[in-house]
């Protein structure tokens, strides 16, 4: 008895939860919380939980991503992608040459919903072959593929893609040459239902002049020369009943041309949800306001970079697009507090981007989003501006459900105090970006304010260590400091001052948090934020190792940017490298104490980064680059300007890299071309 009471004691000791055999739903809701990432490395456990990834909305969600690489029914990655029992709906191929792809063709077109082009070296006939797989296809994105338009035969004569293309609802043929009229009536005339148009970066004539010269007569036959705004009109009002996104950012688009959209005597126009026209420079505001008065459903409207939005646009979108959701109006110059007043009247406003609005200041925010408690804001963009700490504590006090909040180069408003705030109170925070707020230190991140330290009697012998005058009394050290105070001689330039004042305050910082002398401290650690994934503390250049060891202890960070935070030492990445396993693109660009050791330290202990960032680290040697080849097996991104002790031929060295797509290094044209890539994986064409 004694002995099975003693087993049974045992198996209780060592019982520990079954995760793999949770139940399916039960896992489904677990991932229901995570990011995209974190389910991918959560699936690779066991089988039950990748099998939950493809499941319901998370299938959906999965993407087949071809990046820089020759597609061919012979090789590796389609080879094992055609091993594949299960079937995906998202393809995006991108800057890809194409072999025998039979095979391939047909597996994606079993079940392809959308898919992506971009950059694809691919004539009209394989473009063809393609399309008449692909049946089920809703969505079609052809970006930066001029060659598939240059001969301007495109489609023409083809009649057997009818099935294929009717049932496309969302189109996009974004940064194109070479399209004209005629090309684009071919194209659209064998959709059923166009819901959504994307015509960003593309060579669109809008003039009435231009028109009347390819089309004298106001003849209808398209023209095979150019693409006018007068055919794209056409088109989208053929559509009007299921229209609903236009984006033509990046183009000249006029005032009429817009307004020729909208409901007009005996006509009736688009209503759109979602309208994008970033850096169109040629709208006015009359014609704006009359276009959004047309527009009482939209939802997302983006102006940024444009002239027309003013105080009275705004007004006109405030009082005719009550429901609008998110909103882009960066760098509208025309703005001022009295237009950013305005924005409190938007209730169901999510996403807001005033960066570089010169005009609007603390006075703007503290009477618009921030008058009074906002709990509907989640996303708010809003750098270089000219405000002060206390806009920055009103943002963070009254919108406390903020999930992104981007304060870069708002120099004088970002102190350690103001960012205290932001740590207190907004708990919800995930992306955090305070890029070039260079008063920030290691208070701001840690709680910790050097001048109100409470040191304890007991640890003063201890802390004496770090004064580099010896004294013998405290009368004498009494006495020396008054007449050090007397003199105020100084043969150190400022820079020279303020780098060992910085050293000064990082040896105290660790003595304090070493000797656990740091008593009733009321200041918010950053690690408070448990949520937080990405955050940029670019040109913050007095935060040191102290930030990185007792501040940064985030599991769920994905992005680090300590560019240019030159104190940052192997000492700070050894407890970074623990305290957030998760990290998956790191920026350690001009930390000049960056060596051989902390690469390796990297690279070791981060199994999931895809993405490093060591320019102008001119300590690293070939040796990082073999810490790289050894250990990065998801490497997908790699800089390395300025790294002058390299001396092995990069491109030579990190070819055997499979994962890596995308290198920036010196005298190369960042790599983009991946045709180098190719010739050195002797890749079979």
């Amino acid at each position: 008895m004694e002995s099975t009471a003693k087993e049974e004691q045992v198996v209780i000791n060592y019982w520990s939860p079954d995760y793999g055999n949770l139940p399916v739903e039960i896992i489904e809701h677990i991932f229901g919380y995570l990011h995209h990432s974190d389910r991918q490395a959560a699936g690779a456990t066991c089988s039950n939980w990748r099998d939950a990834l493809f499941i319901g909305e998370f299938k959906r969600s999965n993407q087949v991503h071809f990046a820089k690489v020759c597609l061919s029914d012979r090789l590796p990655p389609a080879k094992y992608l055609l091993k594949c029992q299960r079937l995906y709906r998202n393809y995006y191929l991108d800057e890809v040459t194409f072999g025998q792809i039979q095979e391939l063709t047909a597996f994606i077109g079993q079940s392809a919903v959308e898919i992506t082009f971009d950059n694809v070296e691919i004539g009209d006939k394989q473009f063809y072959a393609f399309m008449r797989l692909l049946t089920n296809l809703e969505s079609l994105t052809i970006t930066r593929c001029s060659s598939l338009f240059m001969s301007g035969a495109f489609l023409d004569g083809v009649d057997d893609l009818g099935n294929s293309i009717a049932s496309i609802r969302r189109l996009s043929l974004q940064q194109n040459q070479y399209l004209s009229d005629a090309i684009f009536l071919r194209l659209t005339s064998l959709i059923k239902s166009l819901e959504s148009l994307n015509m960003s970066g593309c060579h669109i004539a809008y003039h009435n002049a231009i028109q009347r010269r390819f089309y004298p007569n106001e003849n209808t036959h398209a023209n095979e020369s150019i693409l006018t705004f007068k055919f794209i009109t056409k088109i989208i009002l053929n559509h009007r009943k299921h229209f609903r996104e236009l984006d033509l950012s990046h183009t000249m688009i006029s005032g009429p041309a817009l307004e020729s959209l909208g409901s007009r005597e005996n006509i009736e126009g688009v209503k759109l949800h979602r309208l994008k026209l970033t850096s169109c420079r040629q709208l006015n505001t009359a014609s704006m306001m009359a276009f959004i008065q047309t527009q009482p459903s939209l939802v997302v409207l983006d102006l940024a970079d444009t002239l027309c939005m003013n105080n009275d646009c705004l007004a006109a979108v405030v009082e005719n697009i009550p429901k609008l959701t998110s909103l882009n109006i960066a760098g509208c110059t025309a703005l001022n507090n009295e237009g950013a007043a305005l924005l409190w009247n938007l209730k169901c406003l999510k996403y807001l981007n005033i960066s570089r609005c010169d005009g609007i200041t603390t006075e703007g925010l503290k009477q618009g989003i921030a008058r009074a408690l906002n709990t509907h804001l989640r996303c708010l963009q809003m750098s270089h501006l000219k405000i002060c700490e206390e806009g920055i504590k009103c943002i963070a006090f009254n919108c406390p459900e903020l999930r992104v909040l981007n304060v870069g180069h708002c120099v004088n408003g970002v102190t350690d105090a103001s960012v205290q705030y932001i740590v207190q109170h907004l708990t919800w925070l995930r992306d955090l970006s305070l890029e070039n707020c260079f008063w920030v230190s290691d208070a701001a991140l840690t709680g910790i304010n050097l001048a109100k330290l409470d040191l304890k009697a007991s640890h003063t012998r201890s802390l004496d260590n770090f004064n580099p005058l010896i004294t013998n009394s405290l009368h004498e050290r009494d006495t020396l400091n008054t007449s050090l105070q007397s003199m105020k001689i100084s043969l150190r330039s400022k820079a020279e001052e303020d780098i060992v004042r910085d050293a000064n305050r990082k040896r105290a910082l660790f003595a304090a948090y070493e000797l656990n002398s740091v008593n009733n401290v009321d200041g918010f650690c950053i690690q408070q934020l448990k949520g937080l994934c990405s955050l940029n503390i670019k040109g913050c250049n007095k935060i040191t190792d102290v930030t990185l060891i007792y501040g940064l202890k985030c599991n769920e960070l994905k992005r680090l940017f300590l560019s240019s935070c030159q104190q940052i030492t192997s000492v700070g990445m050894e407890s970074l490298v623990v305290n957030c396993p998760a990290i998956e693109e790191l920026d350690l660009s001009e930390c000049y104490n960056i060596n051989d050791k902390t690469i390796q330290l990297i690279t070791a202990k981060l199994s999931r980064l895809r993405a490093l960032h060591i320019s102008g680290c001119s300590q690293l040697t070939d040796h990082s680059l073999d810490a790289i080849l050894v250990n990065c097996k998801s490497l997908n991104t790699l800089s390395v300007h300025r790294c002058r002790r390299i001396y092995a031929d990069i491109e030579d060295r990190l070819s055997e890299l499979s994962t890596l797509r995308n290198l920036n290094m010196d005298n190369a044209n960042s790599m983009e071309n991946p045709e180098l890539f190719r010739l050195k994986r002797r890749l079979d064409y």
